[in-house]
This record gives structure tokens, sequence and C-alpha cells, in this order.
């Protein structure tokens, strides 16, 4: 399950993404979530090449009207509505682990069904 956190970054170059102390930026809790959650995509778009038997997805619940996004946008939450209740979040997510496989394509990002 991945966030809309990270659309709005791309993912930088490895020693920034795994914090290893030796880059010039400090550390940035914000960006580091944003990297692991890029990181998510990517890695199931190349092991849905590695591995094609397996079926690799990630999935954006949708921007739900949680106790997260209150914090993290606060009044500014209000350019993301309409915001979806945290079981419509549940409910796309549900529907990708217990979908038929041929309904799903290895790799892929979803957002509903």
């Amino acid at each position: 399950v991945t966030s809309g956190g990270m659309y709005n970054y791309k993912f930088p170059a490895w020693n920034v993404a795994a914090n290893t102390g030796d880059q010039k930026e400090k550390y940035n809790g914000v960006n580091l979530y944003a990297y692991a959650k890029r990181g998510q995509v990517l890695l199931a778009e190349r092991w849905s090449k590695e591995y094609p038997d397996v079926t690799f997805c990630t999935v954006h619940p949708g921007w739900a009207d949680t106790p997260a996004v209150e914090e993290a946008f606060g009044d500014s939450k209000k350019y993301l509505k309409p915001l979806r209740e945290p079981w419509q979040g549940a409910e796309g997510v549900t529907w990708l682990v217990g979908t038929d496989r041929s309904n799903l394509e290895s790799g892929d990002l979803y957002l509903d069904r």
C-alpha cells in the first residue's frame, strides 16, 4: 500500500533514500517517507519483470479522511476533497488482495478497481 506522499517526489540517489549519512541533506522524515512509498512502486515494477510467475502490485487507497491526513495537511486538506471515508480506501485494497489474478496487471499501481 503506497501513499499520495510519493506523488511529489522522484526516487533519489540511493545514499539519500537509504539515509546512509554520507549525503549533505539533513534527515527529513517526510522526504524519506515519500522515498519509501515511491520505492514500493518501483520495486513492484521491477519484481514483476524478474519474477513473471508472481503478481506484484501496489495500491493507493485514495485520500481518506484519517488522522494522518489531518496531521499532514491540516487546513490544506480541503484541497484534497472529496476525501474518502477510511472504509472506502480499505475496500479498494481488499479488492486487490481478493480478486482473481486475471484482473491484475503485474507491476501496476492501482487506485480503485
